[in-house]
């Protein structure tokens, strides 16, 4: 072999090793960023280990990676290196400038200190600095940019094209972190949520439901103190509910003049306030306020010290995430509560929504009102249960009384109690309803109707068709919560329900019978047939009623 080939074939071994090492150089920062990528519990954590990856691969002194704000839609320092040591301090305006100067070349680009300095408008680097810049971008969308700077020693292209090797991962990289952490923050949110509502769910007294969710939101965002107050519109101020703090009770005095402070700024402005670096001894307070509606009910509170960390973008998420089911839950915690456990079994859901959206009105109390009660009973129910297998008879009772409620709410009345296979309704209570002797009609008229589907339906089963008599009537009742605190039902008592409840004794199956008083409110919309000197037990003297026979609207 000649010399000249023997010096030719090293050359090119010479240049294959150089392409090699380029080649396993690319792999380690592609798998470099992949790792980090993977690995980073937040965006922020992962710009930082990229930041110092790529300082060290290019043995850069300074690195500077700008992300834009998607809120903003403005650049924005997200990690550095170097720049301290080396005195660079970046404007927005430089950095507008540095993504303009990366945008206009085609992929990354190297250069001096002259050229950074003049682009810049006086970037203030030494004349003996390099540097190297490039656009992060997705799909021609710009992300930001990354900018590598180092003393008395210029970028090489073969470095140039690594960096443009790293922008190609690092695009997705980014997006893929923020896409990741924002589904991590939801799931956050979400969870808290949930947290919250199975507070709720657990019908705890209302000082251990407020100690709970404060002690959910303190586990979810590090605080040394937080906090809930409640306002008393009795006395037009907020009093502390609950508290949890990481504090000497003899610092407490202080924390709750500043808490209580930043707390009516929150409800004034009607949102949620937060304040970091502010002096001893408190350095960030994060408060949102609780409002139902318009109505005022309190704030919830964090705090920290001097030396622990502000309140970041993800900690005010989650409080509005726990603010906007507190308000809810507090206010359930206290009249709420006390309708859903009374009304709950009693009324259609539409009907309890609109119980606990009247605020500020006791629905429980007792008062009188001119209402309307029905009583649905079935005829020979005795004999039928003395001659039917237990199990079938529960299962046809319970399948009619769930019937027979549906019916009622249907018409938004309210099913007072179920005595036997006999049922108790309310029309216009809790809420007045001007209609309601037509309501009730209506509805003993359905209960006929759906009673007959019901039969055919248990007939094949072995029941026997026994019939309904339904009974109506009307007259000023006082109803209300009666019981005691252990067992108490909303009810009502009076003459009317009385006479309700012998009428339907005396209705013959398939009938509905009413009251006079009640005829007269629905006579125009009913055809009716009076039947006069009915016997009623506890009355000497006979009582007219009326059967309904149809609906004439």
């Amino acid at each position: 072999m000649s010399l000249t080939r023997c010096v030719m074939s090293k050359t090119k071994v010479v240049e294959l090793e150089k392409r090699i090492e380029y080649l396993q150089q690319q792999l380690d920062l592609i798998h470099a960023i992949d790792r980090i990528r993977d690995e980073a519990e937040t965006p922020a954590k992962m710009m930082t280990g990229v930041v110092g990856e790529l300082s060290e691969k290019f043995d850069a002194d300074c690195c500077v990676l700008a992300i834009i704000d998607p809120e903003t839609d403005c650049l924005a320092v997200e990690a550095d290196i170097g720049t301290v040591e080396l005195g660079v301090q970046i404007t927005p305006e430089q950095l507008t400038k540095l993504a303009q100067m990366a945008s206009a070349s085609d992929g990354a680009a190297a250069g001096t200190a002259q050229d950074l300095n003049s682009t810049t408008d006086g970037f203030g680097v030494p004349d003996n600095m390099f540097f190297v810049l490039t656009a992060i971008e997705m799909d021609s969308q710009p992300l930001g940019i990354i900018l590598l700077t180092r003393l008395d020693k210029p970028f090489c292209s073969r470095e140039v094209d690594l960096l443009n090797v790293a922008e190609d991962h690092l695009d997705s990289a980014i997006v893929q972190c923020h896409v990741q952490y924002e589904l991590q923050s939801r799931n956050r949110e979400l969870e808290t949520i949930y947290r919250i509502d199975h507070i709720r769910d657990l019908h705890l007294p209302f000082d251990e439901m407020l100690q709970a969710a404060l002690d959910v939101l303190c586990s979810l965002v590090e605080s040394e103190m937080g906090f809930i107050m409640l306002y008393d519109h009795t006395v037009k101020h907020m009093q502390i509910a609950a508290i949890k703090a990481n504090v000497e009770i003899s610092e407490l005095a202080a924390h709750y003049e500043i808490g209580g402070r930043i707390a009516h700024q929150t409800l004034e402005i009607a949102e949620l306030v937060c304040h970091s670096g502010m002096e001893d001894p408190i350095r960030s307070i994060m408060c949102i306020p609780l409002i139902l509606g318009d109505e005022i009910i309190g704030v919830f509170g964090l705090m920290n010290r001097l030396g622990k960390p502000g309140f970041t973008e993800d900690d005010r998420r989650l409080m509005n995430a726990v603010g906007s089911q507190m308000d809810t839950a507090i206010f359930e915690g206290i009249e709420v509560r006390k309708l859903r456990q009374v009304l709950g079994r009693s009324v259609d859901p539409r009907v309890l929504e609109r119980a606990l959206a009247q605020r500020g009105t006791d629905l429980l109390k007792g008062e009188r009102s001119v209402i309307s009660v029905l009583y649905a009973d079935i005829r020979g129910s005795t004999n039928l249960a003395e001659t039917t297998e237990p199990e079938l008879f529960v299962g046809f009772i319970n399948d009619y009384l769930g019937r027979m409620a549906d019916v009622v709410f249907q018409h938004e009345g309210t099913v007072d109690k179920f005595i036997g296979d006999e049922v108790m309704a309310l029309f216009g209570a809790p809420f007045s309803q001007e209609d309601h002797a037509l309501r009730a009609v209506r509805v003993g008229l359905e209960m006929q109707q759906m009673h007959k589907t019901l039969i055919e339906t248990w007939q094949a089963r072995g029941i026997l068709p026994v019939p309904i008599g339904v009974g109506i009537a009307t007259g000023e009742l006082l109803v209300g919560e009666i019981g005691s605190d252990d067992r108490s039902d909303y009810t009502a008592i009076g003459r009317a329900a009385n006479l309700g409840a012998r009428i339907c004794s005396a209705a013959a199956g398939g009938e509905v019978l009413v009251s006079e008083q009640t005829f007269r409110q629905i006579e125009s919309d009913v055809e009716a047939t009076a039947i006069a000197g009915v016997q009623m037990k506890g009355l000497e003297e006979g009582v007219t009623v009326y059967r309904v026979d149809r609906l004439l609207t």
